[in-house]
């Protein structure tokens, strides 16, 4: 990687050169489909446009080799941590995200829980890495539902962020935040950070049970009688009251609650490891989680993260790895992160020509 470290197209030859010589063609012409089209980004369209009217390769290339889905994502993950290792503090958020799917026989369909209520379609665990004003894709991996595949090979979301976490500790070496929501908060998931000597911020559903001077209570409860709330503006529109309590997370451990109040119905909970620190600065930390939201819905407006035109779960998992190299591709090649994705892959394809980028193909040795 060092030797390619000042090129502008540094993160695409290190993730072909994981890549066998035909998967390299493949993978350019794929990611090129993903980044140059508009929309309707199916198989046999992108082969006529970027790979020489070859669909049949480009259906081999997404059906077979299928660790190369798992080495490309290792390789991005190597590539993101040193892009950050001199930025300072990382902040690690952890998510999901469903995409509807209604097509006969394809795998892993479940019903997933989504912005629009329940749906049916496929999903995917999602973690980004934020550091010094960077923000760039951790990894992406399909969850397989309990009913759709054998009990021996069956991971749960909780256990896939396990997962995520445990790789992550192997490449991040600076202070690391987790940020997550109330499905994650979980004694596996919590610990496995707290093992790693990292903090979390994260959501906690009202019904958790937690010990306050000696007393079990329902989270919800603290929420009644006086409190010692300080006012935290998040925006122009959007005010909110928070009061902090120390209280024991039952098998984890000593944490901060956080008792956020928005008008006179809207109650949430977060906890944290960072019992210091001011319950502002949690709030204000916490916030950056909504990162991931933006990435969930920018990946799907402009790189076709939903238009999966494959049955088949495998094909999926390495159509979402390709997504993730052209979203951090787009973001480390842009003209500035500060500016939205829409105007960064505008940018992106205007300092980086078509045929450029496939004669990377062939020099990425």
């Amino acid at each position: 990687m060092k030797k390619h470290r000042r090129k502008p197209t540094a993160y695409i030859i290190h993730i072909l050169d994981v890549l066998t010589k035909p998967q390299r063609r493949h993978a350019i012409v794929y990611l090129l489909g993903l980044v140059w089209m508009i929309k309707f980004r199916s198989i046999a369209r992108i082969a006529e446009e970027f790979g020489h009217k070859d669909t049949d390769g480009l259906h081999h290339f997404l059906r077979h080799s299928t660790q190369a889905s798992q080495t490309t994502q290792e390789a991005s993950r190597e590539y993101a941590a040193e892009c950050i290792k001199d930025r300072g503090h990382v902040l690690l958020a952890i998510d999901d995200t469903p995409v509807e799917r209604k097509g006969k026989h394809i795998e892993g369909v479940g019903i997933h829980h989504s912005a629009k209520g329940l749906i049916k379609g496929l999903c995917a665990v999602t973690a980004i890495v934020m550091a010094g004003g960077k923000k760039l894709a951790w990894c992406i991996e399909s969850y397989y539902p309990k009913s759709c595949c054998p009990k021996d090979i069956f991971e749960s979301k909780v256990t896939i962020a396990v997962g995520i976490i445990e790789r992550a500790r192997r490449l991040l070496k600076q202070p690391v935040t987790v940020l997550m929501d109330s499905w994650y908060t979980c004694a596996p998931v919590l610990n496995k950070i707290i093992e790693a000597g990292w903090d979390f911020v994260a959501a906690i559903k009202q019904n958790r049970k937690v010990i306050v001077n000696g007393r079990i209570s329902h989270v919800c409860n603290l929420a009644k009688g006086p409190r010692d709330y300080i006012t935290v503006k998040l925006s122009a529109k959007r005010i909110m009251r928070v009061a902090k309590v120390t209280v024991i997370l039952p098998k984890v451990g000593v944490v901060a609650l956080l008792i956020c109040k928005h008008g006179h119905h809207e109650t949430r909970f977060f906890i944290s490891s960072l019992v210091k620190l001011s319950a502002r600065d949690l709030v204000k930390l916490y916030r950056q989680r909504f990162e991931i939201e933006f990435f969930h819905r920018d990946i799907k407006q402009y790189l076709g993260f939903g238009e999966m035109f494959m049955r088949s779960h495998h094909c999926v998992q390495k159509h979402w790895t390709l997504v993730l190299v052209a979203y951090n591709a787009v973001t480390l090649l842009s003209c500035a992160s500060s500016q939205s994705f829409r105007r960064n892959i505008d940018c992106f394809r205007r300092k980086l020509s078509s045929n450029h980028l496939q004669s990377l193909a062939r020099v990425s040795v």
